[in-house]
Parts: structure tokens; C-alpha cells; sequence
């Protein structure tokens, strides 16, 4: 027996060893490549897959393999609280994030970063200064450029139905602010009807849209503060014939609204760059990854209001087409 024990020490030592000698001392699990993860509101919008091309073509070169998880709909806080910390355990060398709930999510986040999972947040961040950058449109801007492009179209009088994103999101919030207080600030001739949310969802917006017409006979435009609202008020106003009576301006593009934009039904879209975000953040992370510090810790993107009477132009055209399903329809 003792013959047999005096074996085993060493033997231990041995697999021990090999063990280590695959693993390392970094943070990436057994066998895993190294990998990023890019964690979206929810998995069911064009403009996340424009975010995730910018990511992917930052970390090719760099050796990474990216991950895209998320949630089906960003109505589903807990979820995307779940996922960041099942990515925590995977040892993954970093996340980006954008994040459904700027208070839900701040503690997972700030967990990760003590557990040496760098974070950086983009389009939407969370009620914390843990992560290292945040990386967004100027939605604050951009919504007061909504708000005056779609007091052109009316010229300046009439009732505006707000159809928002959510209140827990940093993005809500600020395209919210930004237009109201726009409007509040240049415009006494039009009334905005309080806002009402729709979480992105085209069927939840269409509703709203037409809640508010029967609340307000004389509503004449939609201000939309993403895809799927401005998606439901345009389902509105081709539903009953408005075409040219109710005017909308909304963010963002997928294909079913930039088809209404493209029908009339829709008459500006306010067009960010989720291809930068995702690039940007992805050389930021890398950064973070080996030991540097990055200069800008937050990064405002400008957006770029897309009409009839520009949409020809190279450099949307060249935005649009970083939007992989909207450069179908381009073709």
C-alpha cells in the first residue's frame, strides 16, 4: 500500500500540471476559444445585428470569436440580468451590453467588472460608473432634431401622439426629454399627448396609435422612439387612408418600417449608427483587455435624419447598407 501511494503523489502532480498547462492562468474556461459576448436588448431587431457586424469586424483581426446572446423581447429585464451573469461564469474575456434597465442591470454589470469581466455598455447604459466607456447616439440631440424636423412638416401647430420606448432604459429616457423639452422650448403652437410605451413592439404601438386618434380628433403627427413605434403609427395611418394628413418621424430603421417609409406612410426616419457602436466598443474592450486605459470614456454618435428628398444620397445610402436586412432591400 505504501508502494502504491508513493505512485500516486506523483502521478497527481503530473495531471495536475497538464491541467494548468491547458487551462492557463487567464480567465477563458477549458478548451473555449477566446471570446467576446455582445449581449443586445433583445435578439428581434435589425439595428442589433448592424451593432453586432461593427463588433464582429473589430475583433476578427484581433483573434476574438464573438458571442451574440440575449432575450427575445427587452420587456424581459430578469432575462438579460440572467445572461450576463451565466456569461460571467463561461469566463468570457469581456461583454459589451445594451442594457433593457439602467437600474436592473447596473448591479450584474458591476458584479462582472469585480469578477474581472471588463463591461462596456452601448446604445443604452446603466445607472452606474462601473463599466469602463459608454458608447451611444447623442439621443438627447437627436430626439430635439426629431422634434424640429417634425415641426417642419406640420408647420409648427398641431397634436403629437409620443409613442416611447420604455422609462427604465437611458435611452428612453433621453429621446423622451430631448423632444418634449424641444418642444416645450420652440414650438407653443403644438401639444404633445403623454407619452405612452411600447417596448419596441410594432402590435403594442399600432394600439397606442390608435388609442390616442380616438383620444385626440385633432392629432395630425407620431413622433416614434424606435423601430417598432414608429413601425405601429405607421400601420395607423396606412391602415385608414392618412397618408399625407398624419405626418410621423421616428427612430431607427427595420425592413417593415423603412418599406412604410419608403410607401409614404412615414415621412423621416431618425437613423443612428449602430455599426460604429459595436467597432468602437470592441477596440475599447480590447483595450481594457490588455491592461490600457481608454481616453474617451463616453462616446456620443451623431445620428442623421433620413427623408424622400435624401435617401439617394451616398453617405445614407452607405449607413443604410451597414444595416445587413435594410441593404437587402437596397439592392
Amino acid at each position: 500500500m505504501r508502494r502504491q501511494a508513493m505512485w500516486i503523489a506523483p502521478a497527481l502532480v503530473v495531471i495536475v500540471g497538464i491541467v494548468f498547462a491547458f487551462t492557463g492562468s487567464g480567465s477563458q474556461a477549458v478548451g473555449q476559444e477566446k471570446s467576446v459576448v455582445f449581449i443586445p436588448k433583445s435578439t428581434n431587431s435589425t439595428f442589433w445585428l448592424a451593432l453586432l457586424k461593427g463588433v464582429q469586424d473589430a475583433a476578427a483581426p484581433l483573434g476574438y470569436k464573438v458571442l451574440y446572446e440575449g432575450v427575445a423581447e427587452q420587456t424581459d429585464i430578469a432575462g438579460q440580468v440572467n445572461v450576463v451573469n451565466d456569461m460571467v461564469s463561461r469566463h468570457v474575456s469581456g461583454i459589451l451590453i445594451a442594457a433593457t434597465d439602467a437600474k436592473a442591470l447596473a448591479p450584474a454589470v458591476e458584479s462582472a467588472i469585480k469578477k474581472g469581466v471588463p463591461v462596456i455598455t452601448v446604445d443604452s447604459g446603466v445607472d452606474s460608473d462601473a463599466p469602463y466607456a459608454y458608447i451611444a447616439t447623442d439621443n438627447l440631440g437627436a430626439a430635439k432634431v426629431a422634434a424640429d424636423t417634425l415641426a417642419k412638416l406640420i408647420d409648427s401647430k398641431g397634436v403629437v401622439g409620443d409613442i416611447g420606448i420604455t422609462a427604465g432604459s437611458v435611452t428612453g429616457r433621453q429621446r423622451e426629454d430631448g423632444f418634449v423639452s424641444e418642444m416645450k422650448a420652440k414650438y407653443p403652437g403644438i401639444k404633445v399627448v403623454p407619452v405612452q410605451y411600447c417596448a419596441c413592439d410594432p402590435s403594442k404601438a399600432l394600439n397606442i396609435a390608435s388609442d390616442m386618434l380616438a383620444g385626440n380628433p385633432n392629432l395630425n403627427a407620431f413622433y416614434g422612439a424606435c423601430d417598432g413605434a414608429g413601425t405601429g403609427a405607421a400601420q395607423i395611418v396606412k391602415q385608414r387612408s392618412l397618408k399625407g394628413k398624419i405626418k410621423t418621424v421616428a427612430f431607427d430603421v427595420s425592413p417593415e418600417q423603412f418599406q412604410l417609409f419608403r410607401d409614404g406612410f412615414l415621412d423621416a426616419l431618425i437613423v443612428q449608427d449602430p455599426y460604429t457602436m459595436g467597432y468602437t466598443g470592441m477596440q475599447d474592450l480590447q483595450t481594457i483587455i490588455k491592461g490600457g486605459k481608454i481616453a474617451q470614456k463616453m462616446v456620443q454618435i451623431p445620428a442623421v435624419v433620413v427623408t424622400s428628398s435624401n435617401l439617394a444620397d451616398a453617405q445614407v445610402q452607405k449607413l443604410l447598407k451597414s444595416y445587413p436586412d435594410i441593404a437587402k432591400l437596397l439592392k
